[in-house]
């Protein structure tokens, strides 16, 4: 049986980018008790965000605890 490899489009990526951000950042923002919108001010300007939308990194395809755990290493 061939396998059928269609490759994912920018807009797949980057909307996957995000959703996988979104579920980051609500558990993070409940967690640290801050509104969302600090968490994301604070997550917009971190590295691990420029390597999330570099889609070749692939983090894209992680989860959000995974995503969380790049962050808050790059915060240590």
């Amino acid at each position: 049986m061939p396998i059928c490899h269609n490759p994912v489009t920018v807009e797949a990526k980057e909307a996957t980018a995000i959703n996988v951000m979104r579920c980051m950042l609500t558990a993070y923002a409940e967690d640290k008790r801050i509104p969302f919108e600090q968490a994301m001010l604070d997550f917009s300007q971190s590295n691990t965000y420029e390597d999330l939308f570099d889609f070749a990194t692939e983090i894209w395809k992680e989860g959000p605890e995974y995503l969380r755990g790049l962050y808050e290493e790059e915060n240590q």
